[in-house]
């Protein structure tokens, strides 16, 4: 097997485990290495760590997840508009694919909600067209960081913003609120 199809074959096999419904923590590189029928030292060889391993296949699987739902639903023209349409349709992949968005969740927390907040960026560039880029990711990251814990612990969040977020209706309502909380407090200022 050439390096290339074993380092292939230790992806899919991570895929097919998370896809499965297992966990991080239920998740072990030897369980990798034996479905990919590789040994263990190239699991680390090829990725250096589970855990940035999970990281690339999660983040793969969200992109798929993301770009489907994008390509599902139709997107409005304005900046505000899209960046409503993209936090709701994260959200509804979110709940639809759980295990596999609470494993990128906690990851992009870790590493401080980069990827996510590059997400947005763009979108409040457009919005504030002559805000400082310190002012936007101060931005991105008042959107970003509750967003990500809403989705990880909704039952935690659903009496203190009186909603349920497992249902979409009230779900998509409560994420434009938010939105709008987050960028009306920023033109005021």
């Amino acid at each position: 097997m050439s390096p290339s199809e074993a380092k292939k074959k230790i992806f899919q096999a991570t895929k097919e485990l998370v896809t499965a419904g297992k966990t991080e923590k239920q998740i072990t590189t030897r369980e990798i290495a034996s479905r990919a029928g590789v040994n263990l030292a190239l699991v680390n060889y090829y990725y250096q760590s589970k855990e940035n391993l999970l990281s690339q296949v999660v983040g793969t699987m969200m992109g798929e997840i993301i770009e489907q739902t994008d390509q599902d639903e139709p997107t409005e023209t304005d900046a505000q508009s899209r960046l409503k349409d993209m936090l709701v349709a994260t959200a509804d992949a979110a709940f639809k694919y759980r295990n596999i968005c609470k494993i990128a969740i906690s990851l992009e927390l870790k590493s401080g909600c980069r990827n996510s907040c590059k997400l947005v960026l763009p979108l409040l560039k457009e919005i504030f067209t002559d805000a400082h880029e310190s002012d936007l990711n101060i931005m991105a990251l008042q959107l970003m960081i509750p967003f990500h814990h809403i989705v990880l612990n909704p039952e935690h969040y659903n009496r203190w913003l009186d909603t349920d977020f497992f249902d979409r209706e009230k779900r998509k309502q409560k994420i434009n609120q938010m939105i709008d909380c987050v960028l009306v407090k920023e033109v005021s200022l």
